[in-house]
């Protein structure tokens, strides 16, 4: 059980990836903006939900590691 929170966060892209596969389904532009939309909606809620039981400095943490801004930044600069 106390697995579960970090699943929901980790496996929240999910439904974002799920994203890229809509447009090779054969279903109508209609259904496919209905799909979008509840993948985003799923997975913003999965994220967030899992954040709220996961706490506040896990969440932080990962927040911080995954800003793509930091990623290319020189740790080990000077001053």
């Amino acid at each position: 059980m106390k697995r579960i929170p970090y699943y929901l966060v980790f496996g929240s892209f999910i439904p974002y990836l799920l994203i890229f596969t809509l447009p090779f389904l054969p279903v109508s532009g209609g259904l496919k903006a209905g799909l979008i939309a509840l993948f985003v909606i799923l997975g913003e809620g999965m994220f967030w939900i899992g954040g709220i039981f996961v706490g506040k400095d896990v969440m932080t943490n990962y927040r911080q590691k995954m800003n793509p801004a930091k990623w290319f930044k020189n740790k080990n600069k000077q001053g």
